[in-house]
């Protein structure tokens, strides 16, 4: 009979295990605890130590001893390890380890050395009878020495985020630890399985298992990094099904998850490199990011916390000697962790706080601790009571690290270069550029087209942004035959800041009519570059139809360019760039995109700021002084950080299109940069001001215009 409700009864064990575990996850990030606690909770109280002990029979009609239930939950698991490990791949930021690399790996590889030695050393002194297979305890003290040494990067970024030190250099270095920690990880229990699979220490398996481990990563992280990138970019641009992205990413996950299972090696692996390649995609956007991991969080999270709260026994401490052994997995890991990381502070050149606060950072386990202990219980290598041993830990740990690490990290002091650095990455979080995927370039072979491609290639180039180039051609003629892709990438390589290999993130298009220019807007872009040999009607006001309609459905800023025939020659030479400041948010992103442009042809900016003469009381005068001077002092300071000559300018005027005007004969600027709102009425057109100034000028410029 029960083979009949098969179905239903799994549909039951889903609901149980998602609601509690979301209403208790919900508890504990109330009380401040990660709500995977609340999940494993979950699981703990559906299990026998609760509800097999005070409902027994209520019990067995919803968890039965069936193997296909069985099997059912478990598969929906084995993809919530997967899937949270692609999650935690995807927020890996390798670039942490490489910034202090040396302090990172001493403190990562004496963090692991010590606590993994102890715990290895405790498996061989526990009772017979909680070690699955006694008379061969390697793959089980392998397994509890891992368990023992890894922290967790989830847990440790929450906790950093939460007391508000993961901008602190201590708090990155603690964080980059940890990734490190999570990558070797999975490495480790990569050749664990493999040694398992054997039944013990078979050098030459684990010598096959290491070498294709080694091959995997080394493919993974260089060509596979970019056939991922690309195809990425392909579905995007190219499939019209809802969430394409998402379906290419757990197809990615999921491949590479089977090449670690088929190279002898735990799919874990697979899944943690596929999420760190994926992230490094140059258009995974926030939103795609988002419901990716709205996916995972809503369902195989408490779904797979929970059934590893589901594995857990408390009456196992209950019994006074596995009690014991209990404490003495908790004390191995805390001190042995901790004493492992201050010894790797050390030797990293930290200072005796610093150490001290990387030590405690890092004696967190939770989530990891839970997906290895899951995985050593469904190979055999852990029987039930080890596992609640090891979870428990987990718990004990990571509740311990967020009141001691609060308390230590007050007590280490910020340095002078450290402090410049929080100043000066918070001023970056107002920034627009920075938070740009990809640009749109959209020429045609004129000269305003080929002084937009050279600014594009430049900005993208500073920017390392990947750049679509859609030339409006003639139906006769072929995009190949055009340069303007070339024009960008030749003017992105001048760039200091281009990788190896940049001309792969240009890419070019034709648009010969139709809707080509809708289809392509489509595709997902954060700015536009646009340069048409007529780009503004007879009436100086209105723009040219196939600008009109890119401004009618781009909802991003759109770069014009005009007046290109005066346009300074190579993409090589510096730029003299006049700037007109004002404090209006336009401004604000022209500023930015003209420090990009300067920074990338290693030109210079003077920033032009005009008082209106009507502010004529003292009061207002000194208000008006203080404004004006502040944009001026904003550019400088952002010039500054970019590495950008600024110079200064005021002057008073009822016309700031007058003193703009003045300044450029004055000056011998290769480019003004400037921003406007556009009016919104039937169409989008400009205002009188700023149409009779582009009337008049004939200095090269480009318009920011949103």
């Amino acid at each position: 009979m029960a083979t009949d409700h098969t179905l239903a009864i799994f549909i039951a064990e889903l609901i149980l295990l998602l609601f509690v575990g979301r209403v208790l996850g919900e508890g504990m990030n109330r009380l401040g605890q990660p709500a995977l606690f609340g999940q494993l909770l979950a699981g703990v109280l559906l299990g026998p130590s609760v509800f097999g002990l005070l409902l027994p029979e209520l019990r067995n009609v919803i968890f039965p001893d069936n193997k296909t239930l069985k099997a059912m939950i478990d598969a929906v698991s084995q993809i919530g390890i997967l899937l949270l490990l692609l999650l935690t791949g995807m927020e890996t930021n390798l670039a942490l380890v490489q910034r202090r690399r040396r302090a990172v790996i001493s403190s990562s590889l004496s963090g692991i050395a010590v606590p993994f030695v102890c715990g290895v050393a405790l498996a061989y002194v526990m009772p017979t009878d909680i070690v699955p297979a006694h008379e061969n305890r390697l793959v089980t003290a392998l397994f509890l020495g891992t368990a023992l040494a890894i922290s967790s990067v989830k847990i440790v970024a929450m906790t950093l985020m939460e007391i508000g030190v993961i901008r602190r250099d201590i708090g990155q270095l603690i964080l980059a630890t940890a990734i490190l920690d999570d990558t070797i990880a999975w490495i480790i229990i990569a050749v664990i399985a493999g040694i398992a699979i054997h039944g013990g220490v078979d050098l030459a398996s684990v010598g096959a298992s290491l070498a294709g481990t080694a091959l995997f990563l080394a493919f993974c992280l260089t060509i596979g990094q970019r056939l991922v990138a690309r195809l990425i970019v392909w579905v995007n641009d190219h499939m019209t099904i809802e969430m394409p992205v998402i379906t290419a990413i757990l197809v990615v996950m999921l491949t590479l998850a089977l090449t670690t299972d088929l190279i002898g090696v735990h799919t874990a692996l697979g899944a943690f490199i596929a999420g760190i390649m994926i992230g490094q995609s140059p258009i995974l956007t926030e939103h795609i990011e988002g419901e990716l991991r709205g996916f995972i969080i809503a369902f195989f999270s408490p779904v797979f916390f929970a059934v590893a709260g589901l594995g857990m026994d408390l009456r196992t401490l209950m019994d006074p000697t596995l009690l014991l052994f209990t404490l003495a997995v908790i004390l191995v890991a805390s001190v042995g962790k901790f004493g492992g990381a201050l010894i790797g502070g050390w030797l990293g050149g930290l200072t005796t706080r610093e150490s001290l606060a990387l030590a405690t950072g890092l004696n967190a386990r939770g989530s990891t601790e839970v997906i290895i202990a899951s995985i050593g219980l469904g190979m055999g290598a852990l029987s039930s009571e080890l596992y609640t041993m090891i979870v428990a830990m987990a718990v004990v740990t990571t509740m311990a690290m967020p009141p001691t690490l609060r308390w230590m990290m007050a007590r280490v002091p910020i340095r002078e270069e450290e402090a410049r650095r929080l100043e000066t990455e918070e001023a970056e979080q107002t920034q627009a550029l920075p938070k740009m995927e990809r640009a749109l370039v959209y020429v045609d072979d004129s000269a305003n087209g080929r002084l937009a491609a050279q600014l594009a290639g430049l900005f993208a180039g500073r920017q390392q942004m990947l750049t679509t180039v859609l030339e409006h051609v003639s139906a006769d003629k072929r995009v190949e035959q055009s340069g303007a892709r070339d024009q960008v990438a030749e003017a992105s390589r001048t760039t200091a800041d281009r990788p190896a290999g940049g001309d792969a993130l240009v890419s070019a298009r034709a648009d010969s009519g139709g809707d080509g220019l809708a289809r392509e807007i489509s595709r997902g872009y954060a700015i536009a570059f646009v340069g048409l040999e007529r780009p503004i009607s007879a009436n100086g006001r209105h723009f040219e139809e196939k600008l009109q309609e890119l401004l009618a459905t781009f909802t991003g800023p759109v770069a014009i360019a005009v007046n290109g025939v005066g346009a300074a020659g190579p993409s090589d030479i510096p730029l003299d760039i006049l700037l007109p400041a004002s404090g209006a948010q336009d401004a604000r992103l022209a500023t930015e995109i003209a420090l990009s442009l300067a920074h990338a042809s290693k030109g210079k900016i003077t920033a032009l700021h005009v008082f209106h003469p009507q502010d004529d009381t003292a009061l207002l005068r000194g208000r008006a002084r203080r404004q004006g001077m502040s944009v001026l002092v904003d550019v400088h300071r952002l010039g500054k950080r970019s590495g950008v000559p600024v110079k200064g300018l005021t002057a008073t005027n009822v016309s700031p299109e007058a003193e703009i005007r003045r300044a450029l004969r004055g000056g011998r600027f290769d480019l003004m940069v400037l921003g406007t709102s556009l009016r919104q009425g039937e169409t989008k057109f400009l205002g009188p001001r700023m149409a009779n100034l582009l009337g008049v000028i004939r200095t090269p410029a480009l318009l920011i215009a949103r």
